[in-house]
Formats: C-alpha cells, sequence, structure tokens
C-alpha cells in the first residue's frame, strides 16, 4: 500500500523567510517590546528597557517569563497564543516573532525566568543554515532549570548586526506611535529616553460614521480624522486602525502630498478581530508588514470608505490654503520671505561651491587629471531640444491626478540654443534651494521647524514670542518681526545644514555639527546685515 502524501515545511528555510519581514531595527525592536507587553505578570505594568548600539539590541523586562515549556512554546513556528488561546485580545497571533532578530542579526540569546527558575538558550544563524534537510533544529542550551533569587521576567539579546543603522530616532518614534495608549499603563525606555503616548496638536478634527449600508459590513464604528497645523513627520501622519485596542496598519489612502502629511486620527474596528476565523481570506497576514490583508472584503470595504473620507478632509484643506493665499496678510510676507530666502541661498549657493573645490582638490591629489573639469557656461550650439505638444498654462492643484493621455512626439527635436547651467531644468533648481514660509500654526505648536523633503523652514506667526513681537513692535513690517523670525530663520537653517553632513557623513560627529552651526549663523547674520 502506498504512503500517503503529506505537507510538509522546509523549517530553516521557513524561519530566516519569516525573518526578512523584520528588515529594519525599529520592526526588531517594536516585535520583542509588544511582546514583552502582552505578556505582563497578572495584574502588573510591564517595564522594558531597551539599549541598541552598533554592536547588538538588548529588550529586557519584569514580565511573566517563561518555563522551560513556555521557551519550547516561544520557538514552535505559527505557534497559537496562549493568551489569545484563553480569549485574550493580545497583538501576537502566528507565532513568527521568534525569528525577528534574524532579519538584522546573526544570533538571538533569551534569558528568562519564572517563578524562580532560569533557563537561558541562544540560536545562531548557523545553526539554522546548517539544517539543509529541512528538519527541526536545535537551541543551544546555556542554562537549564536553575534555582535563581532573579525577578522573574526575559532578556532578550540580539547581537552580531547586518545593518550599520540602528535607526535610534524611527525606532523611538516607531515605538510611541504603535504602543499608543499602552503607554499610559507600561514604562518603556530606549537608550534612556522615556517613550510617551503623545499625540500631535490638531487644529480642527471631523468625526466619520459610516451609512447603514456600511455599517452592515463594519459595524457601528467611528472614525476620527484630526488635521496638524504643521505636515508631521512620516511616523506620525496617517489613520491608525485598530481592532479591540490592538494596531494593525496605518493608512492615508490614495491621499499624497502636503495635505495628507497633516492628517492623523484612528478608528476602532472590532469586527476585524471578530470575523478573523470565518473569514476564508483573513483579514491579517503574517509577513508583518504592518499592514492589513486588502484582498479580504471587510478590509477592502474598511479601507475604502477611509479613503472617502480623507479627500473630504483633502478638499476642506484645499479650501482653507486658497482664503490663506488670498489675504494681504499672506502676500506682505511672501515678500520678506523671499528676501531670507535669497540671504540663505546665497550662502548656500557659495557653500556649495566651496565644497565642489575641496572635491576637485582631493581627486588631484588621487591622481585624477580629469577632476579639473567643471561645467562651464556652454559654447557649443545643441543639436536637441525637447519635442511632443506645448505645455498647457494650468496651474497644478493639491488634489491633480495624473492625465488620461500620454504626451506624444519624439522626446528630442533638432534645436538652436547653447547649453550651460541656464538649462538646469526648475524642478531641480527649486530642490537645491532653501524655502521660507510663515503660517498660523497654533500657540502651542513649535516656534519653528523645518521640513527635510521640501527644504523649507516654517515660521509659526502664532508662537507667543512671534506674535508679542508683531503686536507691539509696529506689525509684521516692523523692525522687531523681521529681525526676530530672520534670527529664527538663520537658527534652522544651521541645524538643517548639519543634519544633512550628519546624515551623509559617518564620520561627521556631533561637535564638528555644534561648530559648523555657530558659524553658519555668524556666516548668514553677518551678511543679512552688512
Amino acid at each position: 500500500m502506498n504512503e500517503p502524501i503529506q505537507v510538509t515545511s522546509h523549517v530553516s528555510r521557513d524561519f530566516l523567510q519569516n525573518a526578512a519581514y523584520f528588515n529594519t531595527v525599529p520592526k526588531v525592536v517594536w516585535e520583542y517590546v509588544s511582546n514583552s507587553v502582552d505578556n505582563p505578570k497578572p495584574n502588573q505594568p510591564v517595564s522594558v528597557e531597551v539599549k541598541v548600539s552598533k554592536e547588538r539590541v538588548v529588550i529586557a523586562d519584569n514580565g511573566c517569563g517563561m518555563s522551560r515549556e513556555g521557551l519550547q512554546n516561544f520557538f514552535l513556528m505559527h505557534a497559537e497564543n496562549i493568551r489569545r488561546g484563553r480569549g485574550e485580545s493580545v497583538r501576537g497571533r502566528y507565532g513568527t516573532g521568534k525569528c525577528a532578530a534574524f532579519g538584522i542579526a546573526d544570533v538571538l540569546r533569551v534569558e528568562t525566568v519564572q517563578n524562580g527558575i532560569l533557563n537561558i538558550v541562544e540560536l545562531s544563524r548557523k545553526d539554522i543554515e546548517q539544517s539543509k534537510s529541512g528538519k527541526p533544529f536545535s537551541v543551544r542550551d546555556i542554562v537549564v532549570d536553575k534555582p535563581t533569587t532573579q525577578e522573574d521576567g526575559t532578556r532578550i539579546i540580539i547581537s552580531q548586526l547586518n545593518t550599520r543603522n540602528i535607526e535610534l530616532p524611527a525606532t523611538i518614534a516607531y515605538v510611541e506611535r504603535h504602543l499608543g495608549r499602552q503607554l499610559h499603563n507600561n514604562t518603556v525606555v530606549i537608550n534612556d529616553h522615556v517613550c510617551e503616548y503623545q499625540e500631535p496638536v490638531s487644529s480642527w478634527q471631523r468625526a466619520f460614521h459610516p451609512t447603514p449600508g456600511l455599517a452592515g459590513i463594519l459595524g457601528a464604528i467611528e472614525l476620527v480624522v484630526k488635521v496638524s497645523p504643521a505636515p508631521l513627520e512620516k511616523e506620525r501622519a496617517g489613520i491608525d486602525i485598530l481592532s479591540k485596542g490592538i494596531w494593525h496598519d496605518t493608512t492615508l489612502g490614495t491621499l499624497e502630498g502636503d495635505f495628507a502629511r497633516r492628517i492623523f486620527g484612528e478608528v476602532d474596528a472590532p469586527i476585524l478581530e471578530e470575523k478573523y476565523d470565518m473569514e476564508k481570506i483573513p483579514p491579517f497576514d503574517n509577513t508583518r508588514n504592518m499592514t492589513l490583508n486588502i484582498s479580504n472584503p471587510i478590509v477592502a470595504t474598511l479601507l475604502g470608505w477611509i479613503d472617502e473620507c480623507l479627500h473630504q478632509i483633502a478638499l476642506e484643506l484645499s479650501q482653507q490654503e486658497k482664503e490663506r493665499r488670498a489675504s494681504e496678510e499672506t502676500k506682505r510676507l511672501a515678500k520678506q520671505a523671499q528676501q531670507l530666502e535669497s540671504i540663505l541661498n546665497d550662502d548656500f549657493q557659495s557653500l556649495q561651491m566651496e565644497l565642489e573645490k575641496i572635491r576637485r582638490m582631493a581627486r588631484l591629489r588621487q591622481g585624477d587629471t580629469d577632476s579639473d573639469i567643471i561645467p562651464g557656461e556652454g559654447t557649443t550650439q545643441t543639436e536637441y531640444t525637447l519635442g511632443g505638444p506645448e505645455h498647457g498654462n494650468g496651474m497644478r492643484g493639491e488634489l491633480a491626478g495624473p492625465g488620461e493621455e500620454e504626451r506624444t512626439g519624439l522626446s528630442l527635436l533638432p534645436g538652436e540654443d547653447k547649453g550651460g547651467p541656464s538649462k538646469v531644468s526648475e524642478r531641480r533648481h527649486k530642490q537645491a534651494t532653501f524655502h521660507v514660509e510663515y503660517r498660523h500654526e497654533q500657540e502651542d505648536s513649535p516656534r519653528s521647524h523645518y521640513d527635510r523633503e521640501t527644504r523649507t523652514i516654517v515660521i509659526n506667526l502664532d508662537h507667543p514670542q512671534i506674535a508679542r513681537a508683531a503686536r507691539e513692535g509696529g506689525g509684521i513690517e516692523g523692525k522687531q518681526f523681521r529681525e526676530m523670525t530672520y534670527e529664527i530663520a538663520f537658527v534652522e537653517y544651521a541645524i538643517a545644514l548639519g543634519h544633512e553632513r550628519l546624515r551623509r557623513d559617518e564620520f561627521y560627529s556631533g561637535s564638528d555639527a555644534l561648530f559648523d552651526i555657530r558659524e553658519t549663523i555668524n556666516r548668514v547674520s553677518r551678511a543679512a546685515y552688512a
């Protein structure tokens, strides 16, 4: 009699494939921190301490810890979450978190204490890869069931990192955003930074409820959309989608641009958890890509409804922006902004030219004989120019979408102009310059901030210091207001240059950045008042 065909799995390949989804430090830290928060002692908050360095990542908690049997379940691929099996609402579902460390490193060590018994185990990528047969591989025992006086809890040690970018600020922001209100009850410290639930400042908000027909699918839920007076960092913008208080996704639908970056909020859809076991296509998947499964009918309906609501908000924002730009105050402030931009961009251009000279000299020292060739004014007549239909004279709208007809004609046609720096595209020129904007961003918002994506320095007209200067110093065209906002812009510009250098040069130190910030402020302020 023939043996029945069975479905099997290549364990090591399955393990490492799941690990690949955890491809950043924020995702890995979030995975183990959320595991700690999901496993407290009865009726006690959890304290989690995270240490992130270039050598290793350590996550230690004072939760319930694990017994030897608990460790066995921890390393069981796709195991059922024990608390979920008891009917509790927790984040864990597929049991793939134990492989998260191998998304960024080669060694995972688990030290855990439960009821006065210590167990320590270790697993390395080498051990996993040696299991070429596809059979289960062993986790190395370091300490087995040893009596101890240590407090209950678990310590995860991830070492031999394969990434240079530890992304500390992004890790903190990721954990703060996604733990959210759970930080009111639990304590998480990352490199001495105490994580807090900090909702962005909002200038107004709207609440949406599904129509009776949609409510039959989604339930009687409420979507709260809030609008920030200023564009938010990427980690803070978007609508959080929760189910019974557990975060599963963040979305901005099809919305893009500055308006999208000002929107945040949340919606809790319990039906995603309640209908999970009844759906042929589950609303969640095990890839840990922090998104819902769009193929699930409930998820598709939910995301479509959220997208429709967000576009209603965008229309309101668009109308508000038109009214703001039409105001007399905005027109007068735009002139001051242009003067400031001229000062900053003259300095930036001089700085870029100086850096180019340094680069050319460095290449010469390395024997590059062509390094002194730089673009000139252009003396040769160009042979080609852009073809296709003439451009229209319409303005690009905030909600503009792609055109329906492809631009026809050859990409290049015979031309008559001479080449030279003046032919640099307007888009490239805008990206290489700094911009200044005066905005009303509420009294509690920062005095100023810098948007790296658009190289825009924003000055908050509602900040008490700036508002007082305008009120008591002759208005927005008075000397006191002008000099104060100039100084604010110079400081933001100097800090922005320091951040750019730190981001691009791994040998650039913090002390170098502080020195350069001071020098930049001195240089541009001298040029402004010379």
